[in-house]
């Protein structure tokens, strides 16, 4: 199974029209359901004059929808649908409806409510989230070229610590792919050195 985990890096909106009824979506990332709630009420705000605020999300592996007032199954689940199909995680979509005055039906309102979330994903730029690791150490003075090395072979690479009597104590935190390069170099260069995750 693939570790490479994406998320939006931006907001996409998108729109479906169907006899007169206007659906207005936005998918956006939400690492947490205060985001959510926080970009509801916004567009609940800009959208007062709307019908109905439909919402889905998937957020840490818990998913939630709501149909507002919809058919039950016509709205939320199908924009649902669309976000777990697009390979993102944290991420959520509201989808608001100005009614046009005629009744589209349960299959109308599911293909428009999936109809303007899949829009709006198609224009949501995806961002690669590099899982990070974090390593205790230690480095005696002799051994401070190493952080140089260190910096040069592993781009990512940051050092949060101190200096002590002995030299430097703390950790370092880098992308999880460049963790080999940094053990291989500590194993073949700082013999005795220890290092652990953490």
């Amino acid at each position: 199974m693939s570790e490479e985990l994406y998320i939006p890096a931006a907001e996409g909106y998108g729109e479906y029209e169907d006899r007169g009824s206007r659906f207005l979506a936005w998918v956006f990332h939400s690492p947490d359901e205060g985001r959510f709630l926080e970009r509801l009420g916004e567009i609940k705000v800009e959208h007062h004059k709307a019908r109905h605020w439909c919402s889905a999300w998937s957020i840490g592996g818990n998913y939630r929808f709501d149909d507002d007032g919809e058919p039950g199954g016509t709205a939320g689940r199908p924009m649902l649908q669309v976000l777990e199909g697009s390979g993102m995680q944290n991420l959520a979509a509201i989808c608001v409806r100005y009614f046009g005055g005629v009744k589209l039906g349960t299959g109308g309102l599911v293909r428009a409510y999936a109809g303007a979330t899949a829009k709006a994903l198609e224009k949501t730029p995806r961002h690669l989230v590099i899982p990070r690791v974090k390593y205790q150490i230690e480095l005696p003075f002799k051994l401070m070229g190493l952080r140089t090395e260190l910096e040069a072979l592993c781009p990512s690479i940051k050092f949060h610590g101190d200096f002590n009597g002995r030299g430097w104590q703390g950790y370092l935190e880098l992308a999880k792919p460049e963790a080999e390069v940094m053990k291989n170099l500590l194993r073949e260069k700082a013999v005795g050195v220890s290092f652990k995750e953490v």
